[in-house]
């Protein structure tokens, strides 16, 4: 079966362009009994990885995949998870694998859920911790439950701005005080991934004391090699030959080789010589032009530092990315002269550069205080969309 060129959503089965490093990596620390973050920016394809995991488990692992971002308060939050666990698909596929759990889970009612705990049917109530440790409890001894929470770090950036930061740090807690718990971890790993830092929201509470207990494990982008072999595969199953030259000049011109934009570029590729059938550099270049008129896979760029941010941080940002786009790199100096325009302190100027970094924006790799986008497509529509 050929692999579809995905643009945009998570890549599953014969889709999903294998990262064995990657995998590897998370599932030598799921058998180590780590709690994970998976740390990486948006667009690199940790949803897609994590899918991996639900879709081709290890012997004696339930991986369970929930997307928790448009929780915006503890009481949602908390509903999300316990609802993906009673879920009735989910309790299905439990018969097979574990018949305790499976006989234990499916007699279990849940009347309510709220910001004090959990009402089962049976009038019992429980906070949360405890709600949960009612639910695992029966788990085979030898089975363990990869609970992967996608977009947590959304979720408390929610909840500081909907609710109050005290209740984002009892989330927290609570989840760490889970980790912690020795029986629990037993039977129970949590893996935490998201499009923004999880450090950087927690730094602004004070509160990153309640996740540096948590493995981190990276998603890089994809090396040449690997980009290499993917754009060869994209194009094969797009029935467009490439020589070697033109995946060269793609992949330099595209930079940073993360799945998304390989994607995107060869689906506007693949437009165009279903017209002209030709491919050379000036279609290549023509591609990536027309793909810059595509708002829907940019405009998150713009719109997630909207509401990640307060009005200076945002301005801040927003006039470092301009200037970036339009300079093609910026020095430290001239952004903390930005930073005094708008109100903003070192301190709080270093925590905005080190979220546009952390979030896939920028980069200073080449020298330290330098700056520049990851992305030449992402700065070009920069440019083109939000600077002029």
């Amino acid at each position: 079966m050929r692999m579809k060129n995905i643009v945009g959503q998570a890549a599953r089965s014969a889709n999903f362009w294998n990262r064995p490093y990657e995998l590897e990596d998370i599932w030598e620390a799921i058998d180590n009994g780590s709690h994970i973050l998976l740390c990486a920016p948006r667009r690199v394809g940790k949803t897609s990885i994590m899918y991996k995991i639900v879709d081709a488990p290890k012997t004696n692992y339930i991986p369970i995949y929930i997307d928790t971002e448009s929780a915006d308060s503890e009481a949602e939050f908390w509903s999300k998870v316990f609802n993906a666990l009673m879920e009735e698909d989910f309790i299905a596929s439990l018969k097979t694998k574990t018949k305790n759990f499976w006989d234990k889970i499916k007699s279990i009612k849940i009347a309510s859920i709220t910001m004090d705990g959990v009402e089962f049917g049976d009038g019992k109530m429980l906070d949360h911790k405890q709600a949960f440790h009612r639910l695992i409890k029966d788990l085979d001894h030898d089975q363990k439950l990869i609970i992967m929470i996608d977009e947590f770090a959304q979720t408390i950036e929610n909840i500081i701005k909907y609710e109050e930061p005290k209740n984002a740090i009892s989330l927290l807690k609570a989840h760490r005080e889970l980790r912690q718990d020795q029986k629990f971890s037993q039977k129970v790993t949590f893996i935490y991934a998201g499009s923004i830092g999880l450090e950087s929201v927690v730094s602004k509470i004070d509160a990153i004391k309640h996740i540096n207990d948590l493995n981190n494990i990276k998603v890089p982008p994809l090396t040449t090699p690997e980009a290499e072999k993917f754009t060869t595969e994209l194009f094969k199953s797009a029935e467009i030959k490439i020589n070697q030259a033109d995946i060269d000049y793609l992949l330099n011109t595209i930079h940073w080789l993360i799945p998304f934009y390989i994607q995107l570029i060869t689906q506007e590729i693949k437009k165009i010589y279903r017209r002209e059938q030709k491919l050379d550099q000036t279609v290549i270049d023509q591609a990536i032009h027309n793909a810059l008129d595509n708002r829907n896979h940019f405009e998150s760029w713009q719109s997630k530092l909207k509401t990640a941010l307060g009005k200076n941080e945002y301005l801040f940002s927003k006039e470092v990315l301009n200037a970036i786009s339009n300079q093609k790199e910026t020095n430290f100096l001239d952004i903390m002269n930005i930073a005094s325009k708008h109100n903003l302190d070192g301190n709080e100027a270093k925590d905005c550069l080190h979220s546009l970094i952390y979030d896939g924006y920028i980069n200073n790799n080449d020298n330290n205080k330098t700056y520049q986008f990851n992305s030449p497509i992402l700065r070009m529509w920069w440019n083109k969309n939000v600077a002029n």
